[in-house]
């Protein structure tokens, strides 16, 4: 069997699919990570990476080899701390939505470390390489997205609560004077919006087409934290869940306007590789975000559809 140091190198090459990258994961020498690939690749016998187009890429021998070295390696370090006699401490890693994350992880973790008290639990808000290839090579074990339902070879994709999206702007901003505006009233308005906006993005984009308006000064930005501070700011106007400003609204620092045009919503998405059942701190993390957001349902009377939201209002 393969050392597992070689392993571990084999595995942070194919989760980067870049040996540079792989090397600065490892603290370790680019030329080391090569060598460790070498050594390994002569063990087997076989070439575990091939470069096409400047990129490193698994070759079919690579890609089998992923989920036995997967495997093993969590073995082994399950193996030295029973040995040692340390505290077996589960790793979870989740690819998150940031607003999700910090909506509604604080309660969820609360109730995870309960369980699991010494579980190491790693947090993405973004991918290099997309979220789907990230589930199927194991660099995270699942994925809450807020975003529209999508099928994807392999993955097994939950619908757990469709969030209705709000147009905001601050107290004294753009279109402050409305208490309801639609595409028609955005024409040579400022947009301050997030790259994706949670998938509202399209929505938004044939809205204004369809009435002509434009989005001349759009303010683009990946962090949705940023994009509210400029809202706040006076910059512009945005979109967002309901719940990442419902709080200021009921402070009245921000002001929801009421959406005249196509209802905007997004929904609550869980993903995970159907071909690997999960470990059992996996299996318990994704049973608490069910039940949070199982518990929002019940909460707002059972609905899985967007809410009529009053301006303001939470």
């Amino acid at each position: 069997m393969p050392e597992t140091l070689l392993l571990r190198t084999f595995l942070a090459v194919a989760a980067e699919l870049s040996f540079r990258q792989a090397a600065q994961a490892l603290h370790v020498a680019p030329s080391t990570v090569t060598s460790r690939i070498k050594a390994l690749e002569e063990e087997l016998g076989v070439k575990l990476f091939a470069r096409r187009c400047r990129r490193v890429v698994l070759t079919p021998e690579g890609d089998r080899l992923f989920w036995h070295a997967a495997r093993l390696t969590e073995l082994a370090a399950r193996t030295r701390q029973v040995v040692c006699g340390e505290e077996e401490g589960p790793e979870v890693r989740l690819r998150v939505s940031e607003t999700l994350g910090a909506y509604c992880l604080p309660t969820v973790l609360r109730q995870f470390k309960a369980a699991f008290p010494a579980a190491r639990v790693h947090l993405a808000t973004t991918s290099r390489q997309g979220t789907a290839h990230d589930l199927r090579r194991g660099t995270v074990d699942a994925a809450l997205l807020l975003g529209e339902p999508f099928a994807a070879p392999g993955l097994a994709v939950e619908s757990l609560w469709r969030e209705p999206l709000v147009v905001f702007t601050a107290p004294n901003g753009p279109l402050a004077d409305r208490e309801c505006v639609g595409p028609d009233d955005l024409e040579g308005v400022p947009l301050v919006l997030t790259r994706h906006v949670w998938s509202a993005r399209a929505a938004m984009e044939r809205a204004l087409a369809g009435e002509g308006a434009g989005t001349a000064g759009l303010v683009e930005c990946a962090s949705a934290g940023i994009v509210k501070r400029c809202v706040l700011a006076g910059l512009g106007v945005s979109v967002a869940p309901h719940f990442f400003v419902a709080g200021e609204a009921r402070r009245g620092r921000i002001r929801i306007l009421a959406w005249s045009g196509e209802p905007l919503a997004a929904t609550v998405l869980l993903a995970r590789d159907r071909t690997r059942t999960p470990p059992t701190a996996v299996a318990l993390l994704l049973r608490l975000l069910r039940n949070f957001f199982a518990d929002m349902r019940e909460t707002r009377h059972g609905l899985d559809t967007p809410l009529a939201i009053s301006p303001n209002i939470d």
